[in-house]
């Protein structure tokens, strides 16, 4: 599995890309926080979706805290990306092997409640996140919404599907199969890719 960095005049371009392929109007965006935001951000900037309505949502991953640990944050910042692109291709062979334990039955049964106005007459809703791993997150998140509102139509957009046979497909996806490292993603170096 290949790892790329983005830096941010990249990820603009990217989102560019991304917006260009999305065939619908949405009546209102679900940023999926944190990563989300960014993206939703980066779509305001551009015009066309300005007017639309954002709502974020945070689901918190199991295994995040590490992240947040000091000593990991600094590791992050001073080891090599040679060494740092292994480890993101550890985490995804373990996310990819923890496809097979997750129940679908039991997780379509799940409804989380998104603060959106259920008296809005919605037609199209666009979920939008940096990536899709094993699906899980987006695949509550879209199941939650058509349960909220059945007559919209509720799509998907990342910029990476990094895990092919994860249990949702994005609609509008630009990489399938890469990692991708983001500006705001916890190894990125920052600076120094930004010239």
């Amino acid at each position: 599995m290949r790892v790329i960095t983005l830096n941010n005049a990249d990820f603009l371009k990217k989102v560019d890309e991304i917006f260009e392929s999305i065939d619908f109007v949405p009546d209102v965006i679900v940023q999926i926080k944190n990563a989300g935001t960014y993206f939703g951000d980066a779509f305001r900037t551009r015009g066309e979706f300005n007017k639309v309505t954002y709502y974020s949502i945070i689901l918190q991953r199991k295994g995040e805290g590490l992240k947040k640990n000091f000593v990991f944050k600094f590791l992050m910042k001073i080891l090599p990306y040679s060494i740092l692109d292994e480890l993101r291709k550890y985490e995804s062979k373990r996310a990819k092997k923890s496809l097979s334990k997750i129940n679908l039955n039991c997780l379509s049964k799940k409804t989380i409640k998104i603060n959106i106005d259920l008296n809005l007459d919605l037609k199209n809703i666009l979920i939008i996140d940096d990536a899709i791993d094993t699906g899980k997150t987006m695949f509550l998140i879209k199941r939650s919404l058509e349960k909220q509102f059945p007559k919209a139509a509720v799509k998907t957009a990342v910029l990476s599907w990094t895990i092919e046979k994860s249990i949702i497909k994005p609609d509008y996806f630009l990489y399938k199969n890469v990692l991708v490292r983001f500006p705001w993603s916890k190894d990125y170096k920052g600076k120094d890719l930004e010239n």
